[in-house]
């Protein structure tokens, strides 16, 4: 992720820090900033979100100036010409290579109290993004409804405008535009809707592909004529069970005659063989077919 403002500091002066970047990010800067940050090491990832952002802003004091991972940070932007901005929270003096670069002066900032060295930083900060007139924005109360309009619509292009564009929309419920991505990806969807679609009509413009997808009473019946399926077949099909079910059933009520019980085989039939074999006796059939004669074994013998 790209950010506007890598923001260093000491442990100690944690909570300047999280001041200042409250207060940059009212105005639409993005800031990475660690508040949770224990470690002394400026390891690969915080190398990366630096080389990342357009600016690092480092808070020098009489802490800063002992942490190495302030020291390490500020020695990555550095290296990068027109990144680094340096604000001083006390009269310390940072070493060398960075006590030559201009430092801006922030002593005695609090919540109520807004030094001008601040507002020099921010300007030098919004200028690296093409930002102007900042001073002016921050020195609006929040009855001065009149002149955040004007400003806001003679910088159409600033992140503040941006965000207050969105909001109005938002209150309007009005949807913000897609991104290019969602753009790219609805357009995908609806070529691939055209190209399963077998009569080649192309979809309806302005219709979202999720209603455009959405079955309709006349689809159904378009899908059911192009199958052939009427409710004349449905209702011959339905007739054609009930009548096979009747069927089953009185023929099942039906009783079996002695003709017909001696008629079935012996096997299946348990009453046929009663009735066609006198008691005591075997049938021959099954004496020919199963009950072979032969040696009688003995299987107790050991």
């Amino acid at each position: 992720m790209a950010y506007d403002v890598f923001l260093v500091s000491a442990n100690e002066d944690r909570d300047t820090a999280k001041l200042i970047a409250r207060r940059l990010r009212a105005l639409k800067f993005k800031v990475w900033f660690d508040q949770k940050q224990v470690d002394e090491t400026f390891d690969a990832k915080d190398a990366r979100n630096a080389m990342n952002s357009t600016s690092m802003l480092v808070l020098w004091s009489e802490n800063a100036v002992k942490s190495d991972w302030v020291r390490a940070a500020a020695s990555v932007g550095h290296s990068r010409p027109g990144t680094l901005v340096q604000m001083g929270l006390d009269k310390t003096i940072p070493y060398e290579p960075f006590r030559t670069n201009k430092r801006f002066s922030i002593v005695g900032m609090t919540s109520r109290k807004t030094p001008e060295g601040f507002y020099q930083a921010v300007d030098e900060l919004g200028s690296r993004d093409g930002r102007t007139d900042l001073r002016e924005w921050m020195g609006y109360g929040s009855k001065d409804e009149d002149e955040r309009a004007d400003w806001l619509a003679a910088h159409p292009e600033d992140p503040l405008a941006l965000h207050a564009k969105t909001q109005r929309e938002k209150e309007l419920g009005k949807k913000p535009a897609p991104a290019p991505e969602a753009q790219g990806a609805a357009a995908l969807a609806a070529a691939s809707l055209k190209g399963a679609n077998g009569n080649g009509h192309r979809p309806v413009a302005g219709v979202k592909i999720a209603e455009a997808a959405r079955p309709t009473a006349a689809t159904i019946r378009q899908a059911d004529a192009d199958m052939g399926i009427g409710w004349g077949t449905i209702g011959g099909i339905m007739v054609a069970i009930a009548a096979m079910l009747i069927l089953a059933w009185v023929f099942r009520s039906q009783p079996l005659t002695p003709e017909m019980r001696a008629s079935m085989p012996a096997i299946s039939n348990g009453t046929a063989v009663a009735l066609t074999c006198p008691a005591g006796q075997v049938p021959r059939s099954l004496m020919n077919q199963v009950l072979q004669p032969g040696a009688i074994v003995d299987d107790t013998a050991e």
